[in-house]
């Protein structure tokens, strides 16, 4: 593997020079900073954070502040008085400051406060809920574009040996010592092989962007991806990561918030059965001038202050069974929720259930491959002993150096599936951000 690594380095070293190094855990690291979908779950995270307090709830009390001014002139004409017109000028001021409390509602301020509180709660889980997402797709994207690269790299071989065979059988029929049809047949096999590696050279860059697209970084931009695929792969015990599933997963925990929001609601809702109490209080202060032209020079003010308090006590005796069908409504919804939690749970059951089968599955795989590239390796070294001895020809044993390859390619393959199934796995236990 070691020598396959090496080999595959030196073919592609001309596709990496003078790019940025770039590890799985630096990727993670960066997308946790940077991805869209944590930054905007984070913002909501804020948004209910800062509605979580008494006030929003309505435990507090709202103090109103209102001011006003009036001016008015008057002329009034009265014939019989001695003087005919007679002009008023009016000014006031008027201020009112004032408090409304509800001191109870039956216990809704406290069932709000609780639902604010699993409204934080519930952006929470959605947040994790996003990074767990994230770090998930980055360890696949990663992958993808290491196996994009051996693929790229082997097709470039392989078209190099086609394009040597089709120039050989070229260079043979100017001669006049090769058949037509064999130089059509090494034709096309060349030009296949070109047609493949410029499908592939655009899977490789899609793979690129695809990962820069949910790290949040420029989505041309290019990496040394250093970590390479040689994972470490374990034996698990499924009653253990069912345990873990049930305990630890996001999607799971966000309905259990769920639920407890529709409970606050239906207190809330009930809070209509009982009398609303409220205490109004405040000051008003009028201040006026009256001004006449009877009396040029002069003026008339008052100043006048009120206070009051007072409380009122209200209740709903009757309001043709509104209440009584909201709050079955919320109950029976609250029932759609305890389906839904089932639901979930069986769904993402059979998913670890799959995940873990297929998980054994590609482990038996991948070791499979494993004896087959060292075989296909055998092979080679050997080739290249009678290739030396003039057994065979360079031309077989470049055939079987593609198949070496090849077996390489494969084994690649099957390490990347089975880093699949197990990022899957420690997604759905909760243990993918532990173990990032």
């Amino acid at each position: 593997m070691k020598k396959l690594l090496a080999i595959i380095a030196l073919i592609t070293s001309n596709l990496i020079f003078g790019q940025d190094s770039l590890s799985l855990s630096e990727a993670i690291k960066i997308g946790l900073e940077k991805n869209y979908d944590i930054q905007l779950t984070q913002k909501n995270v804020a948004i209910n954070q800062l509605l979580n307090n008494w006030g929003e709830a309505g435990a507090l009390p709202k103090i109103n502040l209102n001011s006003g001014q009036n001016n008015s002139v008057m002329d009034q004409i009265n014939p019989a008085s001695f003087f005919d017109t007679l002009n008023l000028e009016s000014n006031a001021i008027n201020g009112n400051i004032a408090l409304n409390w509800t001191i109870f509602n039956g216990f809704s301020v406290k069932a709000n406060k609780l639902k604010l509180e699993q409204l934080v709660a519930q952006s929470e889980g959605t947040a994790t809920l996003a990074v767990e997402n994230t770090i998930h797709g980055i360890i696949l994207s990663y992958y993808q574009v290491k196996l994009q690269i051996e693929q790229l790299t082997l097709l470039r071989n392989v078209l190099n040996l086609s394009r040597e065979k089709y120039r050989q059988q070229l260079s043979k029929s100017e001669l006049g010592s090769s058949v037509r049809v064999d130089l059509l047949q090494f034709e096309s096999a060349y030009l296949t092989d070109s047609s493949n590696l410029i499908l592939q050279e655009l899977s490789f860059k899609n793979s690129f962007r695809n990962l820069n697209i949910i790290m949040g970084e420029e989505i041309d931009k290019s990496w040394i991806l250093s970590t390479e695929i040689n994972p470490k792969f374990k034996l698990y015990n499924y009653e253990d990561l069912k345990k873990e599933m049930l305990s630890n997963n996001t999607n799971i925990k966000n309905q259990f918030i769920n639920i407890s929001l529709l409970k606050q609601d239906i207190q809330m809702a009930k809070a209509a059965y009982y009398p609303v109490l409220n205490l109004n209080a405040g000051s008003n202060l009028e201040k006026s001038v009256l001004r006449s032209s009877l009396f040029p020079g002069q003026s008339s003010k008052g100043e006048n202050t009120n206070y009051y308090a007072n409380f009122t006590l209200s209740f709903k005796l009757y309001d043709g069974g509104k209440v009584r069908r909201g709050i079955k409504a919320l109950e029976i919804q609250n029932e759609i929720n305890d389906i839904q939690s089932n639901q979930i749970v069986a769904q993402l059951s059979q998913e670890l259930s799959n995940t873990y089968d297929l998980y054994n599955t590609r482990l038996k795989i991948f070791e499979i491959n494993k004896k087959a590239f060292l075989v296909a390796q055998e092979n080679f070294n050997i080739g290249k002993l009678r290739e030396n001895n003039g057994i065979i020809n360079s031309f077989t044993l470049r055939d079987i150096e593609m198949a070496y390859l090849s077996a390489g390619l494969v084994l690649f393959q099957s390490s990347y599936n089975l880093l699949e199934s197990n990022a899957t796995l420690l997604k759905l236990t909760g243990r993918i951000i532990q173990e990032k």
